[in-house]
Parts: structure tokens; C-alpha cells; sequence
């Protein structure tokens, strides 16, 4: 007996998915209406065992077919199906997603009941749910929407999944997927859904989108790959041509659709091609929005650095499209907004207002005399770039002292590393002390534009409430604190003597006191430190620690020397209860576990927090939450900060350690040129200074062993980070050059035959935030081994070994300390430097390093070899470096940092 006719064809475009497919073909086959569907698997020339799988779900069922083709991409697989389909509907399903039971049920009936050009039903994401503009309309129960003018939203809906088409339709319009480009399912689904007059909404789930990590290249990412912004003003170009088409409304509907997707690409073009494609990409744009009205694009662009390139297209500024900074260098006030000082007709108004302005508080000192306040922070402008100062003057207004006072810009390299538009973002001004009144006073950054002021409101940011304690000027004290959410504030009372410290105290004693009575976060610790700080009142209190569950860097190495040759009382280790490191710390006592009562209790009356991690993530208690924290009881305790560092300071890490970031009181350096670098580049002055790394002390060359070590640094977009494990890794590893350069390495036959002829172990070492993903690399073969960090040290490790190859690991500074010859594999360069965010700074290896570098595991294996057959001995240039670098080699360095934390200031209380 026949069967009815397949009423709906489900299309399934197949490549390399072979962990996927099975639950994907699954989810089809278990539709409420299979047997009235016809599927056609289209698999594209994959490499895996999907064409098998594929083959084998249409042997199972006889109204799937499976075809295969070479390699053409997705757009070129649907479309073959597309020619072969033969039903009144047809749907498409990505061969990684899936299903719900009823999803084609519910298209069909609905596409059906209203002779709907096409049904859209609702799509959910997995794992992690997303929340897109396109599904504003949902949520309101199943409608027929005469035109996508009923739902504009819809438009920015760009994929063909969870939808049901009419295939005559289709046909008619001449509508087909658009091959070789990156975005090929647009071609076809915007203008249907342009065209179609009657669109079914189904007001219930019938996709789920699986969300992988896109590409199977790291260099894969939207805005990076070249091809994708080609790809895009294709499509853009193509949509454009529709308007002659399309009645005024839908015409409105499309040119949402062409401002608000290409906005990105716009603005981000310039940081990627040179002038010869930007004029071309100038030249399509501004043919394809010459006719957009400046006020509809304003309303459909995210903010004003995305109108930049657009107000460039209207305006016919090529210049203004390529080089933004050297077109707008300043903003002019109106009625209170801010506009971007660029000369336009009244049309294009709308382009140059400025949509938002950031200005945030970081470092309040006092300069060396204690007769001047300096605040510095940094201001960001949507859409005026900062490359070079701007040409508006600013100033710094505190309120309530009838006080501005001239405002300076600073570059900053820390904001330059995040985005080369805000290098000179950074300012600072100058307060005399003597002008400022007694009194709570808000601050405000004044722009004095040629056409009149306008001001905004200064914000907290950490580093402003790190930096929080009291500072002392003279019979004038000023507080640093904030009103509101996160308004800035000083408060300054100007009463000397002993009068003026009672009038102070009395006051922390209200502030205390209202604190707990509101019940407000971290009332139970302001209460507790107010009972007991008479009894702890001029006890100098050291806190020191690593990572939570470490004992072997420069803070271990410091604290031995405090309590075994200083035998200071008042200096505390803390340390995870069940760390296997706690062993190292027998004997010296004052070992404090991590999160106990005694941790809390120290942490209320430190006056000196030291670390060589990130002090913050690894020193504060489990539940206390750092903004809270430093909003409510950091300034009242008012500890001094101490970064000893993990590593020598090579790169460009400001975007991390720049001061303003840290407020560290002191930063310990290895090197003269670090102590320099820190000074200078990272703002840190007098507070960075080379005094040596306390492990130094302790480096005593141990080789012999025939042990070579691999210790490649850490990757942050590849891994979830120890101090925030709910950031997802933004790439996947397996896909990354770090992986490829471990499984080659390891992989290498002549290193192999190389290690046991010369009777050598590469022993791996991988950074504590790569062991998860990387340990398993390593073959179960006795030329390799993985260092057992709770059986050796880091240190120990780096002592025995004969040749040491690392990435761009600080490590090889101390593995040059020793005198050991080491190799630098930069194995993946470009993925370092772009993706990872890492900027090289006042050392690079080939020109200053302590060996050879190799960019490739071949390369790497080779040098090697080389270095086996003579004996791991290090070549004289290198040697010389190394002594040049290092000047002072005494084993002092734990007795000069004692002294110069001993030499801080201790709290203002």
C-alpha cells in the first residue's frame, strides 16, 4: 500500500560532524510527522565518519536519501538538495542541531491553515540560552503577520532554520543560497522573508540551536577574518538591490536590516585593511546608504563610534572612514550634550552626537611634598577616537569648593592594549590642598569646548577604591569615598591637633556605626574590626600568600626569610587547609588556612597584603565579594599593597598590572630594565623597584640530572582561568597551535632517538592553568615524564634541569639566572600576540634573549638535538646577556624587599 505524499522536505547539509549527526538524524526521525516528510542528506566532502553515518540512517529509512559531493560549502550542499526536492514545503536543519518532536507538525499546520508563504517558529540555543532581536515577537501566541512590516524585528532572523517554506515560492522569487561566501543562508532567507505576504508565526520552540565554538581556526572570529567583511557588503549589496521591489514599508524594514548589520564591519574596517580595499569598501557603502535618512541610522546604529563610519559614507569623507583620530580631535557642547567637533549640515547631526561618556577615578595621591592631590583616571568618549591628545581643553571640578582646576591627558598603555583608540584616554589633575573646603564633595570632569561646557559625573572604579585610605596632608585629611551607586567623593576635614583627631575618629565611629545599624554588606566585619581594633592598634600585621593552595614562589620564599632570619611575630602565611604544600611551611609557624575564622579576623587589621599572584582573587575570603569589599571595608582597613611578582616583566602586561589597575604601594622588580620599564610605562614611579626576587636567593643551579624541561606559559582565550572559572575558554583547544606544536613535538621520532642515545627525559611542565587540557598530550613513553608539582617544585624543576624550552614564559629569565641554555619556541606568534592580547615591550628574544628561537616543533626538535650533542652547554653571547641583564647577583633579594615593605607607610588611621 502507498503511503500519502511527502508533504515537506527536510534539507541537511553534512561536513565533519560525526559527534554531532547521530542526535541531530535522531531528532528528524523521531518528528511527529516523519513519515510525511522526504530528507535529503547532502554530505559536503567530510573527512570523518559522518558520510557513514549519513548512508546509514538512509538505509534505515526509506524516505531519506544521502548523496555526497566534494567539498563546496554549505551554501552549495543545500542547494543541490534544493534542486532535488519535490514537496510543497521544504525546511532545513544544521547536522548539529536538533528537533523538538513536534517542530515540523507545527510548521506545517500553521503554513498550511493560513496559506502562509512561509511558518517561523521559536529557536532556543544550547548549552547557554542567547537572547536575539528577533525574537521580540514571541511570546505573544501563534498570529499570521500579513508582511515582516507586522514584525520588523524578524528581519535580523537572517538563518533559514526553524522555518517553513513554501518551495513554489521560493522557486518564484529565483531565491537560492549564495555559494562561497560566509554568510550564504541570508541570500535567501532576508528576502523571503521581504517577500512573503503571509508569514505564520508559531509561538512555541521548534529549533535548538547547538552553540559551538565557532571556527575550527582561532584566526576563524567574525570581526578577524578578512573574508567575512567581503562577504557581508556582498550581501549587503544584494539586499540593496531589492528596493525598487519593495513598497516604502518593507523598504523600511530592509534598510534597518543593512545599517544595523554591517555597523560592525563599518567601524572595526580600518584596524584591517589598507587604503587601496578600504576605498572600495567606501565606495559600495556609500552607494548603499547614500539614501538612508541620518536620523534613521542613528536609531538603528548601537552608538556613536558605529556612526563614525557612517556619517564618513554620507558626508563622502574617505579620510574620516579610513583615519577617524585625524578627522575628529575634540567634541563642542550644546545645551548641555556633547557633539563630535566635526563640521556637518543639520541633516547629519544626529551622526555626531555623542551617545555616552565614561569618566572614572583611579589613583588619588599625594605628591612627594603632601601639598598637592593628584587624581588621575581615564575618560572614553563614544566615538571620538584617542590616539593623539584631543584638542578640547578639560578640567576637573570639585563641587563644593567653588574649585576646577586644569585637567591633563596622559597616554596610557594599559588602555592602549585594549583598543589603540583610547592610548591618550588617561588624565590627571592636580588639587592644591590648601584650596580644597571642609566637606563632602563630588567631582566632575568639565569639557570647555569653544561652544560652552559640559560636564560629567566622576565614577569609582577598583583601583579608585583600592587606593581609598585616608590620605594626611598637614592638619587636612581626605577621604576618598563614593555617594550614590558609584559617584566619586572626597571628604576633607581641615581641623589639626588633637582636636582634629577626635572630630576624625568620631566620625569613623558614625560612618561605623550607621553602617551596621542599615545592615549593609560587610556590617558584621566593620563591627567585629570596631570591638577589637583597640586591641590590635599598633600591631604591624603582614599578610603573605600565593595562589590559595601554593607554597613556592617569591611569597614563600619571603615569608622563610621573615620568620626564620628577621624572626618577625607578626607575619602570617595563608594557605588552603588541605594543600600539599603546607609542608613546606613546617616549622615556621604562623601558617594560616585559608578561609578560616583567623584568616577573616587578620584580614580586618592587616596593614601589609603581599602576594605574588593577584592579591584580591587570593587573599580574600571565599564569600567576600571583591566590589563589596572594596567599597565597604578596604578603606577602612587601609592595608598597603605588595606585588612581588611570579615572573620577570618582559611584555606588555599594563593592561593587567598598569598601575591604575592595581593601586599596588609597591612592585617588586628582578632587573634594572624592569624597575625602568615598570616606572615609566606602567606608572608605578618610585613604587617599582628592582630589589630582586626573593626565589632568587634560593637558585642554585642542580644539574646533571639529564633532564630536559618543556614549560610553556599559559594561554587565557584557551582555558576557563583559576580566579574566574566561570569565564568559558574562548577557543577550543584542540584546534589551537599550542596544541598542534605539543602533538608534533611529542610525536617527533628524531627527538625520541635523539633523548635515548643521549640519555635524557623531556620532562613537561605545564602553567597551573593549562594542566587540565594539556597532561594528557604527553605518550606513555619513557623518553617523557610530567613534572608532579606536589612532589617537585617549580623551582626545584627549573635547578635540575640541563636544557629548558619555554614559549614566552617569564621562566627562562630564571633559568638564564642559573646559567642553564634554554630555547624559545614561538610556535604560535600570531594567535599569541592577537588573540591572547599580549603586546611585546622592551625585550624581545632574538635581539636580547639567552637562546636561540625556533617558531615551529621541527625547528624546536632540532635545536635540541643540537644542544644534547654538545653537552647542554650555553653559547658565550648568550652568557654575556645574561650578565648584563642581571647586574646584581648577592642572594640579598629577601632582605631588601623586607626592608622596603618594612619602609611603607602603614595605614592613616
Amino acid at each position: 500500500m502507498v503511503g500519502p505524499a511527502p508533504q515537506v522536505t527536510i534539507i541537511v547539509p553534512v561536513y565533519n560532524v560525526e559527534d554531532y549527526l547521530p542526535e541531530t538524524l535522531e531528532s528528524i526521525a523521531a518528528q511527529t510527522v516523519f513519515e510525511r516528510c522526504s530528507v535529503i542528506l547532502v554530505d559536503d566532502g567530510s573527512t570523518d565518519a559522518s558520510v557513514l553515518l549519513a548512508k546509514q540512517f538512509a538505509a534505515e529509512h526509506p524516505n531519506v536519501t544521502a548523496i555526497q559531493q566534494e567539498n563546496s560549502g554549505p551554501g552549495a550542499a543545500r542547494n543541490r538538495a534544493l534542486d532535488m526536492a519535490d514537496t510543497p514545503y521544504v525546511a532545513f536543519v544544521d547536522s548539529d542541531d536538533i528537533l523538538p518532536p513536534r517542530a515540523i507538525e507545527v510548521l506545517l499546520n500553521a503554513i498550511v491553515a493560513n496559506k502562509a508563504s512561509m511558518a517561523i517558529g521559536d529557536m532556543d540555543t544550547f548549552p547557554k540560552r542567547t537572547a536575539f532581536l528577533w525574537k521580540r515577537p514571541f511570546g505573544k501566541g501563534n498570529r499570521l503577520l500579513e508582511s515582516v512590516v507586522d514584525a520588523p524585528d524578524l528581519v535580523f532572523d537572517a538563518g533559514p532554520c526553524h522555518k517553513l517554506y513554501d518551495l513554489a515560492q521560493l522557486r518564484a522569487h529565483g531565491l537560492r543560497f549564495r555559494e562561497g561566501v560566509h554568510f550564504e543562508d541570508a541570500f535567501l532567507a532576508v528576502p523571503m522573508l521581504l517577500k512573503a505576504e503571509r508569514i505564520a508565526l508559531v509561538d512555541e520552540v521548534v529549533y535548538k540551536y547547538r552553540r559551538r565554538v565557532s571556527g575550527s581556526s582561532i584566526m576563524d572570529n567574525l570581526f578577524i577574518r578578512e573574508q567575512n567583511y567581503w562577504d557581508h557588503l556582498e550581501l549587503c549589496e544584494t539586499l540593496a538591490d531589492l528596493r525598487p521591489e519593495l513598497d516604502v514599508f518593507r523598504r523600511e524594514v530592509l534598510e534597518r536590516f543593512l545599517v544595523r548589520s554591517y555597523q560592525g564591519f563599518a567601524m572595526r574596517a580600518h584596524t584591517v585593511f589598507g587604503d587601496a580595499d578600504l576605498w572600495k569598501i567606501f565606495e559600495k557603502c556609500s552607494r548603499i546608504y547614500h539614501d538612508i535618512d541620518p536620523s534613521f541610522i542613528a536609531r538603528w546604529t548601537a552608538d556613536t563610534r558605529h556612526r563614525v563610519p557612517y556619517l564618513a559614507f554620507k558626508s563622502y569623507d574617505f579620510d574620516l572612514f579610513a583615519r577617524p583620530w585625524e578627522r575628529v580631535q575634540g567634541v563642542v557642547a550644546c545645551g548641555g550634550e556633547l557633539h563630535l567637533d566635526y563640521s556637518v549640515s543639520p541633516a547629519l547631526l544626529p551622526l555626531t552626537r555623542v551617545s555616552a561618556v565614561s569618566v572614572r577615578l583611579e589613583q588619588v595621591r599625594l605628591t612627594g611634598s603632601g601639598e598637592t592631590l593628584k587624581l588621575s583616571g581615564h575618560v572614553q568618549v563614544n566615538g571620538l577616537p584617542m590616539h593623539k591628545p584631543i584638542r578640547t581643553p578639560l578640567g576637573l571640578r570639585v563641587r563644593g569648593s567653588g574649585l576646577t582646576v586644569p585637567a591633563r591627558l596622559e597616554r596610557r598603555s594599559d588602555l592602549k592594549s585594549a583598543d589603540d583608540s583610547r592610548e591618550w584616554a588617561g588624565f590627571a589633575a592636580d588639587i592644591p590642598v590648601a584650596q580644597l573646603r571642609a566637606g563632602n564633595h563630588s567631582l566632575r570632569l568639565v569639557f570647555m569646548t569653544e561652544t560652552g561646557q559640559a560636564s560629567r559625573q566622576c565614577l569609582i572604579s577598583a583601583a579608585f577604591l583600592r587606593d581609598a585610605p585616608m590620605k594626611l596632608s598637614g592638619d587636612t585629611r581626605i577621604l576618598p569615598g563614593f555617594s550614590g551607586r558609584e559617584n566619586a567623593t572626597l571628604l576633607v576635614q581641615k581641623t589639626g591637633g588633637a582636636d582634629g583627631r577626635r572630630r576624625w575618629r568620631r566620625m569613623l565611629l558614625r560612618k561605623d556605626l550607621r553602617h551596621v545599624a542599615s545592615r549593609r554588606p560587610f556590617w558584621k566585619q566593620r563591627l567585629l574590626r570596631l570591638l577589637t581594633e583597640p586591641l590590635m592598634r599598633g600591631r604591624d600585621i603582614w599578610l603573605v600568600g600565593e595562589r590559595k593552595d601554593t607554597a613556592q614562589d617569591n611569597s614563600w620564599h619571603l615569608f622563610r626569610h621573615l620568620r626564620k632570619v628577621e624572626r618577625r611575630r607578626n607575619v602570617y602565611y595563608l594557605m588552603t587547609k588541605d594543600s600539599p604544600d603546607r609542608e613546606r611551611l613546617r616549622g615556621l609557624g604562623n601558617v594560616v588556612t585559608y578561609n578560616s575564622f583567623r584568616h577573616k579576623f587578620l584580614m580586618l587589621h592587616a596593614t601589609k597584603l603581599i602576594n605574588s599572584y593577584d592579591i584580591d582573587s587570593y587573599m580574600l575570603p571565599a564569600r567576600w565579594e571583591r566590589g563589596l569589599f572594596l567599597k565597604h571595608l578596604n578603606w577602612r582597613i587601609g592595608p598597603a599593597r605588595v606585588f612581588l611578582q611570579h615572573g620577570v616583566t618582559d611584555k606588555d602586561v599594563s593592561g593587567g598590572l598598569h598601575r591604575a589597575k592595581t593601586a599596588v604601594d609597591l612592585f617588586v622588580a628582578a632587573a634594572r630594565q624592569e624597575a625602568d620599564y615598570l616606572s615609566e610605562h606602567f606608572d608605578y614611579g618610585d613604587a617599582a623597584q628592582r630589589l630582586g626576587f626573593p626565589r632568587f636567593d634560593a637558585l642554585v643551579p642542580d644539574r646533571g640530572h639529564r633532564r630536559i624541561l618543556l614549560m610553556p606559559t599559559w594561554r587565557s582565550y584557551l582555558v576557563s582561568p583559576s580566579y574566574n572559572p566561570s569565564l568559558p575558554p574562548r577557543f577550543p583547544f584542540e584546534a589551537s597551535e599550542y596544541a598542534r606544536f605539543l602533538r608534533e613535538l611529542f610525536a617527533s621520532e628524531e627527538l625520541k632517538l635523539s633523548l635515548q642515545r643521549h640519555g635524557y627525559t623531556l620532562e613537561f611542565l605545564p602553567h597551573y592553568e593549562m594542566r587540565s587540557v594539556s597532561t594528557s598530550m604527553v605518550p606513555p613513553d619513557p623518553c617523557f615524564a610530567v613534572v608532579d608539582q606536589t612532589q617537585r617544585s617549580v623551582q626545584d624543576a627549573l635547578r635540575q634541569c640541563d636544557l629548558f624550552i619555554t614559549d614566552y614564559s617569564s621562566t627562562a629569565f630564571d633559568v638564564a639566572y642559573l646559567g642553564t641554555p634554554l630555547i624559545y619556541a614561538h610556535f604560535d606568534s600570531e594567535e599569541y600576540f592577537s588573540i591572547g592580547g599580549y603586546r611585546k615591550g622592551y625585550f624581545e628574544h632574538r635581539e636580547h634573549g639567552f637562546g636561540p628561537v625556533c617558531e615551529t616543533a621541527e625547528e624546536t626538535v632540532g635545536a635540541i638535538v643540537s644542544y644534547l650533542e654538545n653537552g647542554c652547554v650555553r653559547e658565550e653571547e648568550y652568557s654575556r646577556r645574561a650578565a648584563d641583564f642581571f647586574a646584581v647577583q648577592d642572594r640579598n633579594n629577601c632582605q631588601r624587599v623586607a626592608d622596603a615593605i618594612a619602609a611603607l607607610p602603614g595605614p592613616q588611621r
